[in-house]
Order: C-alpha cells, then structure tokens, then sequence
C-alpha cells in the first residue's frame, strides 16, 4: 500500500501552475514595486509554509499581523509579497500592493493554482448540521467516480489525505488542495462549506456546480452575531455563487424560503428534497414510503426525481434520512445512476464521531461517540438512540469563547432527550468550566431533567456514565465527535472520546 501523502506542497510541485507578478497586480487591480516578469509559484497566508517561488499574502488578522512575518517568508524563499495599500514595506523582493489583501486572496490562489475547480465537477453542502455526514454518504454513492473531499475530517483522496485546522480552509490552502486532486485525476470534489468560510470569502473564487442546503438551526451566532446574519452567510452559496443546480431540503423552515428564493429568481435548477413520503416529481428526492428500521441500519425507498430506488444503509435515525436524500439529491443534479449509488450505501462506512458505535459484542450497554454540539443536534440524535426498556445517558458540555446564547438550550434538548445528564467540558478555552456548565444546569433545570450530575473532567464523566449504566442502557457522549484533542486555557490536550469511552468500556468488561 502506498504511503497517504500528508502536505499537497511537496506531493505536487506540478500542481503549481504559476502567474507573473505584471499578471497578478492587473488582475487584482493592484500597484506592483519590482519586476513584472517574475513569475510565482504558489500562493501562502502562513510564512511557515511559504516554498521558494511563493507570493506571500500579508494578512492583517484579529490577533496578528502577517507583516511582521513577511522577513521569514522573504527568507524561506518567497519570490513576492501581497500586502495592503499604504502599508509601509521594506522589501527586497516585489510588492503587490491592494485595498484589501483578504478579499484578494481567493483570487490570487485560484489564478495561480491554474482555477482547478472549474475544472472539476464541484459540489458545496452547507447547513448547521449534516454536513459531514451528507459529504461521506456522498462519497460513496459517486461509487465509480475519482471524487474528493475536503471538509471537517480533513482532506482526502485515494492516497491524498490530510487535517485541516476548519472546515472551510483558507482560500490559498483550499485552491492548492483541489489543484493538487485535480493532478491526480480527481473529476469530482465534494466539500463542506462552513457559514464562516462564505462570509471570511474563503471560497469566494470556487466554482460550484451544485450546492446543497441541509438545515439551519441555531450556531456561530458569536460570530455573525444574529441568526439573521448567520442565514444570509448560508445563502450566499446558492445567491452569489449561481451553482446550476441546488439542492435545497424543504422540511426546514429557511430552506422553505431559500427554495422560494432560488426559484423566484431563477438562480439555475432547483431539486428539492424531503424526508417525508410523498409523490414522485422531476425535480424532487423524497421517501416513496416511512422508513423500516432494522438493527442497525435502514431499509428506505426513495424517490429520485421520478424513479424509484431501494436501499440499505447502516445508518439509524430521523436526521440520517434527511442526509441521505440530500446525497441522492446531489446524484440527481448530477445526472448519474440511482440505482447505482443506492447500491454502493449497502456497505456505506462508518461516519468518524458521528453515532459512532464504540462498544461492542461482548459489551452489556451500548457505548456512542456523536459530533451533535448544537440544541437541534442533540435532540435528534439523543431521539435516534433511544431503545426501549432502556436509559439514555448523555455526557455532553459547551465550548467556551463561544457562542454562549446555546448553553441553555442544548441543556434543554438533553432534559427531553436523555434519562441522566452529565454535564462536563468540552472545550473550554479561556472560560471557566465551571461558569459554562452553570449556564447548561439552568437549561436543564428549566427542561424538567430529574437526574443530573456534574464532573468537569471529561475523562472521569465519561468513566462514570459507563460505570454507572445498567445492562442495556445506551451512553452518548457529545460534542467533539472526531476531534482527538481538547483545548483548555491556551493548552491543546491530546484527549479522544472515542478511546477514553473504549477504554471505560474495557475497564467495565474486566471488573464484571
């Protein structure tokens, strides 16, 4: 087996396909200091990642100053600087100067990088949840088909594969990654694109063939500051970006209005999709009839436009059939086989952190690892879990520094969802832990929850669900999914749910 290659840099040099700096500062409609001719390789934000024949892009940020690193980049071999007009600039390689570094950066990479995405088959899912989940169930439906992800697990495809610090990255990554797929022979990328990345314009230069709205429900709102704002970050993808197909699920209340939306103005073609059972239509993927659940998985019929298709996926749970008919949504858009790509979900694999199973044959309760970290979220997964004769514990926290209008309502989804709640941190950041899960209790408290308990170490909330649970029950724990690491204070911890709840459950066979 091959080595998967972990820095798009080094895998492929081809893959930069150059610009001169003349070229460049006409585009960006900027003022060049130094020779035109010279002709750049690559374009990076990050001075440590700069190779030699680079333009490093100069960004001024919220807590640093990409100026003050540009000596290192000019040092690591940048051949130009990208930098805002009227900034002061010592120099000794050429100088690109803009009114707005940021917002000329999309640009720059895609010129540079050779515009990879028109070249490839592109498809954007944006929404608050199911991202993650839709994009693989997507992966594997285009069964057949040289596609890549990029998204919140990282970057992947065939032997390509690598993290990512967001879900969106920053367009100069972005663009360097899907050039570096698109050498390899990838057609097609589905990526994830976060409502941060729309409004930060990190995919402002993507060309996107079809994009995909899952739901809207409450999140980042720290950031955009209202769920106004935070919509309208959504919708960009389908109003500024003009996509020639959307896929838009009508059993959310904004996707209602953005399908209105789309359709009024005849943004390109419109599929809508639905988890309830209703009629076959051209433009429609729906259930021709409810679901049938069986252990461990579903057993769906589905509408697809007006052909029928029957599938089996190892996937349980109300919110995983509004992901799959977003999938087979987007097979739809793209005019391939239905029953095809219902046929590859047979053996659909398991989502990283997301209802992920870590107990197994030999285990006497059920052990699950879920990304779910907003209200709506954990309310559907927390119903997706629930067996009957048996208790739902759910160990679950908030971020700190972040949005801290949801604390009490994800409280409140856990008192309606869950037997026994265990309120922990998650990833506090700056904030005290304890003040954070102050503002779940009252969540919880004004929910009804009967049985509560608080261990702010994660480690040992995780061992006292599972050694507390009676045969049978199930034990969610909630909120970082996939993610290997916690961050307190200014310290990155190494720390994964899913090891520590395996070694809980371990620890709980060996004592009986």
């Amino acid at each position: 087996m091959l080595a998967m290659t972990r820095d798009p840099d080094k895998a492929n040099p081809d893959a930069r396909a150059g610009a001169t700096l003349g070229h460049l500062a006409e585009l960006l409609g900027g003022a060049l200091r130094g020779d035109p001719d010279v002709s750049v390789g690559g374009v990076q934000q990050d001075s440590r990642r700069v190779l030699p024949g680079d333009l490093f892009a100069a960004l001024r940020g919220a807590t640093a100053d990409g100026l003050a690193y540009a000596p290192a980049a000019v040092e690591r071999g940048a051949a130009a600087l990208l930098v805002d007009r009227g900034r002061e600039v010592d120099a000794v390689v050429p100088v690109i100067a803009v009114d707005d570094s940021r917002a000329a950066l999309p640009l720059a990479s895609a010129e540079v990088y050779g515009r990879p995405t028109e070249r490839m088959q592109v498809v954007g899912i944006t929404g608050t949840n199911g991202k993650t989940t839709t994009a693989h169930i997507l992966e594997q439906a285009l069964s057949g088909v040289r596609v890549g992800i990029i998204g919140t697990l990282g970057y992947r495809f065939e032997q390509l594969e690598g993290p990512l610090i967001h879900t969106s990255p920053e367009a100069d990554e972005l663009q360097r990654i899907a050039a570096t797929m698109l050498e390899r022979g990838a057609t097609h990328l589905v990526m994830e694109v976060s409502s941060i990345a729309l409004a930060a314009q990190r995919v402002a230069e993507v060309a996107f063939d079809v994009a995909v709205f899952t739901n809207l429900t409450q999140d980042h709102i720290g950031w955009h500051g209202s769920m106004h704002n935070y919509a309208t970050a959504k919708e960009r993808l389908f109003v500024e970006h003009r996509p020639s197909t959307c896929v838009v699920n009508i059993d959310d209340s904004f996707g209602v209005q953005l399908a209105e939306t789309i359709a009024a103005a005849g943004y390109g073609r419109l599929i809508r999709v639905s988890a309830q059972p209703g009629e076959p239509a051209p433009d429609q993927v729906r259930p021709s009839a409810a679901p049938v659940w069986v252990d461990g998985g579903v057993q769906l019929a589905l509408w697809v436009g007006e052909v029928e298709v029957e599938l089996t996926a190892p996937l349980v749970g109300a919110h995983n059939v509004s992901n799959l008919v977003c999938a087979l949504g987007v097979v739809l858009a793209l005019g391939l086989d239905a029953d095809h790509a219902a046929a590859a979900l047979a053996s659909l694999r398991q989502v990283p952190g997301r209802l992920e199973r870590c107990s197994g044959a030999d285990d006497d309760i059920i052990g699950l690892v879920d990304y779910a970290h907003t209200p709506d979220a954990l309310r559907s997964v927390l119903a997706s879990v629930r067996v009957p004769g048996a208790s739902v514990w759910c160990v679950f926290g908030c971020g700190g520094d972040r949005d801290a209008s949801k604390r009490g309502p994800m409280g409140e989804a856990v008192a309606a969802g869950a037997d026994v709640a265990i309120v922990t941190s998650d990833n506090p950041r700056s904030e005290d832990p304890q003040i954070i899960a102050d503002a779940i209790l009252a969540g919880l408290r004004g929910g009804g929850a009967s049985d509560v308990r608080v261990e702010l170490d994660r480690r040992k909330a995780i061992a006292l669900a599972v050694d507390a649970a009676a045969r049978g029950d199930v034990v969610l724990v909630a909120g970082k999914g996939h993610e290997p690491h916690q961050v307190i204070a200014d310290q990155v911890v190494v720390f994964d749910d899913r090891l520590e709840l395996r070694e809980a459950l371990s620890k709980r066979r060996r004592e009986g």
